[in-house]
């Protein structure tokens, strides 16, 4: 017991100094330390519950989040390794030990340099690092096609191109290809096997770019949905300096300061989230069939109050 703490000590440090230089990979941290993928992967879910800002920007990849060191800390790796230690011990212990570390690691930390930078990402899931994900990551980058279940998907197996993992408000997709070039996006958590199958296909290069374009997870190759939309002088300022629509376009300035903003959508899901976050602050002109059904969920929501 005691040597195996000693090396699980020795192996955080060794974590915690190379997280402090930038990201690892735990493929390659995992040959360097002889241990096995899955033991690194219960250090990284250790120091991320002991609340080091720990985040996975690509799949089987860790990081510090940007403007955290352990420098500014001012702890050291061993410090900071043995802050997971006791954060271990004691949420086993029960709620009284685990308020007792919080409440030390507080008053350790307490004369941290505080960062004048502050980016908020939004909440989600993490990435559910396991054998089926890191087979579809591996047949990515190998550009290999897959076949693939989906729980209460429409068919039983789907063979597809495995383009990108992507991150979008929150959620993990699988986005793909089928081969009649129709996009397809999974939510990772639901594909239940992942199998390569020894074919390869050639990357299509616009993809990063269509993703670009693409204001949640809607996007596709078409765009058939024209809109036109009046911004209020109010919020047009943030329209001057941000895209909240894909595609979106300046078409006028008004008068009052008001904008007459123009976009391209692949359908209706894609845009009407937005308009209603920003209601009353934006009005649909166009197309007609838009501002109707904009109009019916309002005179819905107004008759329930």
């Amino acid at each position: 017991m005691q040597k195996e703490m000693h090396n699980k000590i020795t192996r955080l440090i060794y974590e915690l100094n190379a997280l402090d230089k930038g990201a690892i990979l735990l493929t390659d941290m995992a040959a360097e330390l002889g241990v096995s993928l899955r033991t690194l992967q219960r250090d990284m879910r250790d120091i991320q519950e002991a609340e080091f800002p720990l985040f996975c920007p690509n799949p089987g990849e860790y990081a510090f989040m940007e403007g955290f060191s352990l420098e500014k800390m001012k702890i050291s790796d061993k410090e900071a390794s043995l802050l997971v230690l006791i954060h271990e011990v004691a949420s086993s212990l029960g709620n009284n030990f685990d308020a007792s570390y919080t409440l030390l690691k507080k008053r350790l930390l307490s004369t941290q340099q505080e960062s004048p930078f502050f980016v908020k990402f939004a909440g989600g899931e993490a990435f559910p690092d396991t054998p089926i994900t890191q087979e579809i990551a591996r047949c990515i980058k190998a550009q290999e096609e897959i076949t693939l279940s989906y729980l209460k998907g429409r068919r039983k197996h789907y063979p597809v191109c495995p383009l990108k993992l992507l991150w979008i408000e929150g959620f993990w997709y699988l986005l793909a290809l089928t081969n009649t070039r129709k996009l397809l996006k999974f939510r990772l958590n639901k594909i239940t096997s992942a199998q390569g199958t020894g074919r390869f296909f050639s990357h299509p290069p616009e993809i990063e770019s269509l993703i670009r374009q693409g204001t949640n997870i809607w996007f596709d190759e078409e765009r058939p949905l024209n809109v036109r939309l009046e911004v209020s002088p109010q919020a047009a300022k943030y329209f001057k300096t941000r895209d909240y629509f894909p595609l979106q376009k300046t078409e006028k300035e008004l008068p009052d300061g008001g904008l007459i903003i123009s976009c391209k959508a692949v359908n209706v899901q894609e845009i009407l989230p937005t308009i209603l976050h920003w209601i009353p602050e934006i009005m649909v002109q166009a197309p007609a069939e838009l501002a109707q059904t904009v109009k019916k969920l309002l005179n819905a929501y107004l008759q329930k109050l």
